[in-house]
């Protein structure tokens, strides 16, 4: 079992595929990540399934940091992105490009990433670290403030993707699947167990599932206090910097509010809508500010890394972020309850009713 995945270590792989019945590359590859016990190997059995044409492995390197390494491979070669993971390699020289990057990351970030994995979960020591020197305060406090640089560049996009998001599920209303744009994940009714229905005495005496420790990294920004590592757009900091932003977020919220009750099981449309230029405009804008959004994601995901390493195995740095590690308390052992309270799983008093929900949702990545 992993302890993260920002530091669970893995395989970042290239995945390519052949034309098919021939050994010619298609040129385009995926570039992709495995972590702990799974292998490149497994993911081409995954990915083989629905694709005619033939994959095969072009490189894979062994890596301490896998998920950033891949996150920040994702980001090089973005302007080569086809959709999602898979990639146009195809020009003279660029799938070897593309696997010296992965070990040139892997080399810039993997010790780091391997340190820090040791006391992910630990029990800290009381305090913020007392050992830093001056140009390492400095050091941090730089980082510091260029996070908070793109939380704040990550709120108004997240702004404008939201707005996006619902101006095109409202554009849709009942007919939620349009070509290539958007679709809908229709669950029928069912019930399933529940343990809030069930007596606080039985509850409790399951509550034996214990949990790690708190991943409860978060920055002291001066211009605010840390809850805005979240990029909440309820956060109020968030709205008035944003103004102009929150106010167009807030229109088609509403307005998206008003459809989206009309939208059930029953009165969806199941039939996919061709897409109009309406729909390609916007959604092309909405997964562009979407992939801005991702990529000052992993920017901030890099800062905190470096900030945990330094942090280390003390509770903070001060003035700077706070990383202490906090317990938590139990939660309810579902697996032991069924195995030894098997007539009560299955009471019908303790069975919730779940699903009967048609839920829109629009596609991340441009296909068309």
């Amino acid at each position: 079992m992993g302890i993260d995945k920002l530091v669970d270590p893995g395989e970042v792989y290239i995945i390519g595929e052949y034309i098919v019945g021939t050994a010619t590359p298609t040129g385009r590859y995926k570039i992709g990540m495995v972590q702990n016990n799974r292998t490149s190997f497994d993911r081409i059995a995954e990915h083989q399934t629905g694709n005619p044409n033939r994959l095969f492995i072009a490189d894979y390197v062994v890596c301490e940091a896998s998920h950033l390494v891949e996150k920040l491979m994702h980001a090089e070669w973005n302007s080569q992105r086809i959709s999602q993971e898979w990639f146009d390699l195809s020009a003279s020289g660029a799938l070897a490009q593309a696997g010296a990057d992965i070990r040139s990351f892997e080399a810039q970030y993997g010790a780091s990433v391997a340190m820090v994995r040791s006391v992910y979960y630990s029990q800290p020591n009381s305090g913020d670290h007392p050992g830093l020197r001056p140009d390492q305060i400095l050091q941090a406090e730089t980082w510091r403030d260029e996070a908070y640089e793109l939380c704040k560049e990550m709120a108004q996009l997240k702004f404008e993707y939201k707005t996006l998001e619902f101006q095109l599920l409202a554009m849709n209303g009942v007919d939620a699947i349009v070509d290539s744009v958007s679709r809908v994940n229709i669950t029928p009714p069912f019930t399933e167990f529940s343990e809030s229905l069930l007596p606080s005495a039985l509850k409790t005496q399951y509550m034996t599932k214990t949990r790690k420790r708190k991943n409860d990294f978060k920055f002291i920004f001066t211009q605010n206090s840390s809850q805005l590592c979240n990029i909440s757009l309820s956060s109020a900091h968030w709205r008035n910097t944003h103004p102009t932003e929150n106010a167009a977020h807030e229109a088609a919220k509403n307005a998206w509010g008003l459809i989206s009750d009309t939208i059930t099981t029953s009165s969806v449309n199941r039939t996919s809508q061709n897409r109009t230029l309406a729909h390609e405009t916007l959604h092309q804008s909405y997964v562009e500010k979407l992939k801005d959004y991702d990529e000052k994601k992993y920017e901030k995901e890099i800062i905190e890394l470096q900030l945990r390493i330094m942090c280390y195995d003390f509770e903070g740095i001060a003035g700077v972020c706070s990383w202490s590690r906090g317990t938590q308390t139990n939660q309810f052992n579902k697996t032991a309850f069924k195995v030894l309270e098997p007539i009560a799983y299955a009471d019908v008093a303790y069975q919730a009713p779940k699903g009967d929900t048609a839920n829109p949702s629009v596609i991340k990545f441009r296909s068309w």
